[in-house]
């Protein structure tokens, strides 16, 4: 399978979940693509404003947790929402930032993801047509599915374009070894220019993980309401649909943050891995270990890191923080839990 099938496949597909816009080089096609993320926006905030002018006075307290649910799968649709704006003002951007970049390698891993994609998305919608025929609602899973599906296929965007921030760096190790003393600056000028790209990538693709994270704790919350639920479903008016939130949410979810904080961990190894053959590295002359000593400096004032606006790196430090915080997170509604019963 070619990376030119790979690219268009998931071009399309991201597409299609209103998370970039059309890159094509027709005027009509470039339109027609702001315009469905433009019809995305404007039914997702519709959505939202019909959940906020159906609430009611919360009156029963056992009505707090179907709510939360549905907060959450609001804060969904706000995420997705914003995504989609984040497509379409940031259009340009995305635009040069792919041009520069390696295309897509097929590699074993890619297939992996793409395969965890289709699963839950035949899952999502077989979940959704047997609801549909108990409880008759069909439009509003779908909707949800779409937005659900949207927001976690951003994890798979950002992993895609830090495998291709990746082969660059593997290129520049490869380059590296063989050099010599007239290649150090080309060498020196590309690791700028993949430190720009890095933050380039961050810069886009920041706010929207932020978002992501945060929403991590929600589906956390959503797995405490099926613990919470399952003596009161009777009493409660929810369906059934709660119960496999857990699975079709939190597991892929997890996954997905897992995924993109180790392919960002291994590509800042890479870049202590070159810092580190460079110091190896012995030069024949002064001007070559004056040129090795620079290049090293530039490395360790010009880190390749993955930051999210500015509060956290994305690594697997971050991760294990993630996983700890939500732990503790679990154990308070746990007690909280008790206090009410």
């Amino acid at each position: 399978m070619s990376a030119e099938w790979v690219d268009r496949c998931l071009g399309g597909y991201f597409q299609f979940l209103a998370l970039r816009c059309s890159y094509s080089k027709r005027r009509a096609g470039r339109l027609l693509s702001n315009l469905y993320l433009m019809l995305v926006i404007l039914d997702l905030v519709g959505q939202m404003r019909s959940y906020a002018h159906g609430q009611e006075p919360m009156v029963d307290r056992m009505l707090f947790f179907p709510k939360a649910i549905q907060a959450v799968n609001v804060f969904y649709k706000l995420v997705h929402a914003l995504i989609a704006l984040f497509a379409l003002i940031g259009c340009q951007r995305e635009r040069r930032l792919l041009e520069q970049l390696p295309p897509t390698h097929a590699t074993p891993a890619i297939y992996r993801q793409v395969a965890l994609e289709l699963l839950m998305v035949v899952y999502a919608l077989w979940i959704s047509f047997f609801d549909y025929l108990n409880a008759g609602q069909i439009l509003e899973n779908l909707r949800y599915v779409f937005s659900s599906q949207a927001v976690r296929a951003r994890y798979l965007q950002m992993l895609l374009l830090v495998g291709r921030l990746q082969a660059q760096l593997e290129q520049l190790q490869r380059q590296f070894i063989d050099c010599s003393l007239d290649d150090y600056q080309e060498l020196r000028s590309s690791y700028a220019h993949l430190a720009r790209l890095c933050r380039s990538l961050s810069q886009l693709y920041g706010p929207s993980l932020l978002l992501l994270n945060v929403l991590v704790l929600g589906d956390c919350l959503i797995v405490c309401n099926v613990y919470f639920m399952v003596e009161h479903l009777e009493a409660v008016p929810a369906t059934w649909l709660v119960l496999w939130q857990a699975v079709y949410i939190v597991v892929p979810t997890l996954v997905k943050i897992w995924t993109v904080c180790a392919a960002c961990d291994r590509f800042v190894v890479g870049s202590k891995i070159l810092r580190q053959q460079l110091s190896d590295r012995r030069g024949r002359t002064s001007e070559e270990r004056s040129q090795i000593e620079e290049f090293v400096l530039q490395i360790m004032q010009d880190t390749l890191q993955f930051n999210v606006c500015g509060i956290y790196h994305l690594n697997l430090q971050t991760l294990a923080s993630m996983f700890f915080f939500i732990l503790e997170v679990l154990v308070i509604f746990l007690q909280f839990v008790s206090v009410i019963r």
